[in-house]
């Protein structure tokens, strides 16, 4: 693919559209080589400079996102972590739903089976705790296609119940102890005890019935049902996986209900 076929590309990509630019994306596929560097460079535009890339309204970062998540890119992970390593105004303005629907997807496909970048990004306080709680989703997806490290993992996300890695009142808490539920509670029951004695974790938030029901279950099935609901999150075909994203859908949204 020629410089002169790439920009075109890359401008209909950059365009606010409410419609899915299905054949554009067929087109990206077929020269990935050509497109990643590309692609990469967009990313790195927005981490660079979140402000500027949103004022000057780009919209190319939704598409080179998944596209290297697609193509499983592992240049691209840390340029995602930074990219959504921002205010949390500009994350809305920039990202909208994206990440708590698909940053877990987009870090797990680029992390080339390092999951150092993404316990980074976890520990980071100052990041938004949505970002973070996606983080903490992605290591989930870790496990469940390689149930080996789940002794890691399960370990990681009981040191970070200190009370001091995010505000007593944060998501945070709860998607910690939710996610050792995804990965079979037995061995994390006695910290996600002292976390509800702590208050970190409220009832409201996650149901204390609903963490024993979890430890009833054989790891087996806790794996089979995470398996399942990672499946359904990270769809192999690309279309639909982008197709649904939010902004492609505004008129859902934006009709008034009628009489």
């Amino acid at each position: 693919m020629t410089a002169s076929a790439i920009q075109p590309l890359l401008a209909a990509f950059d365009q606010l559209n409410n419609a899915y630019l299905e054949a554009e994306v067929d087109k990206a596929l077929e020269h990935q080589t050509a497109l990643t560097p590309h692609l990469l460079a967009i990313l790195e535009a927005v981490a660079d400079n979140p402000l500027r890339y949103a004022l000057e309204g780009h919209n190319a970062h939704v598409y080179a996102a998944a596209l290297l998540a697609h193509f499983q890119e592992p240049a691209a992970h840390r340029l995602l972590i930074r990219a959504f390593s921002i205010k949390e105004e500009l994350l809305v303005d920039l990202w909208g739903d994206m990440t708590t629907e698909t940053l877990p997807t987009l870090l797990y496909r680029t992390c080339a089976g390092s999951l150092a970048g993404i316990m980074d990004l976890i520990s980071n306080r100052e990041a938004d705790q949505y970002v973070r709680c996606a983080a903490i989703e992605a290591l989930s997806y870790a496990v469940a296609f390689d149930p080996e490290r789940r002794d890691e993992v399960v370990a990681f996300l009981q040191g970070l119940f200190t009370g001091a890695e995010a505000a007593a009142d944060s998501y945070f808490w709860g998607n910690l102890a939710a996610t050792l539920c995804d990965l079979h509670p037995g061995d994390s029951m006695a910290v996600i005890t002292q976390a509800y004695a702590d208050k970190l974790v409220t009832p409201a938030f996650l149901e204390p019935g609903y963490v024993e029901a979890a430890n009833e279950k054989t790891r087996e099935a806790s794996r089979a049902d995470l398996i399942s609901w990672v499946q359904a999150r990270m769809p192999v075909d690309v279309h639909a996986y982008i197709s649904w994203f939010a902004e492609f859908h505004q008129e859902d949204h934006d009709q008034s209900p009628t009489a």
